[in-house]
């Protein structure tokens, strides 16, 4: 499947707890591409993307979970409507990051937060990270070493990923009901710990 200059896509990255729980982050983007590019091509640069993000925290993610594989789906505004839906899976990859911390994890609802603000102040990018070890906080603020590899984190999370070239992944969100795409321009790294939402039981993103 080639991929098209302005193409919106989204990957669905997941991982597995010890409990059986699920826990996943939707990370989006559009596609600024200066040709036509394969499908393989995109999967590859959003997987490492993702594996930029959350190889930064390595020292922090505990090493009992299990990476699931990542589906990236093109995404189309449907003006009957009036919201983003699915188009088409481009196709699937399977991240490889480390997690090494031996400490017993927080509990599933707990996670570090990563903030992405764009130009318009009600509409930001949250990434909610679970299975953190419990020595990297103290009375629910984190450690100054996990406070550090969280603004690296943050750093890939607002970054562009290169696909090709000059082609580029450019990471942001869109407007829930507007088809509006709305870049990141900064973000904010939060020493107080957060709570996962959840859509389903067993299920958190």
């Amino acid at each position: 499947m080639a991929i098209p200059d302005g193409t919106y896509v989204q990957a669905v990255s997941e991982i597995e707890l010890l409990d059986g729980t699920i826990a996943q982050n939707v990370f989006k983007f559009l596609c600024s591409f200066t040709e036509d590019l394969s499908g393989s091509s995109v999967v590859a640069a959003a997987i490492q993307y993702i594996e930029d993000v959350m190889d930064s925290i390595a020292a922090q993610l505990t090493d009992g979970f299990t990476i699931n594989i990542t589906p990236l789906h093109s995404v189309v505004w449907d003006a009957q409507t009036a919201e983003w839906v699915i188009n088409a899976l481009i196709g699937t990859g399977l991240p490889d990051y480390a997690h090494t911390n031996a400490d017993d994890p927080f509990p599933n609802q707990i996670a570090a937060v990563l903030v992405g603000n764009t130009a318009r102040p009600k509409s930001r990018g949250r990434k909610f990270l679970p299975s953190f070890g419990e020595t990297t906080a103290l009375q629910g603020d984190l450690t100054g070493a996990a406070i550090t590899n969280l603004t690296t984190a943050l750093n890939h999370y607002l970054a562009d990923e290169t696909v090709s070239g000059d082609s580029v992944l450019v990471p942001g969100v869109w407007r829930d009901g507007v088809e509006t795409w709305l870049q990141f321009t900064d973000g904010v790294v939060n020493s107080v710990l957060g709570t996962q939402r959840r859509r389903k039981p067993g299920v958190g993103a």
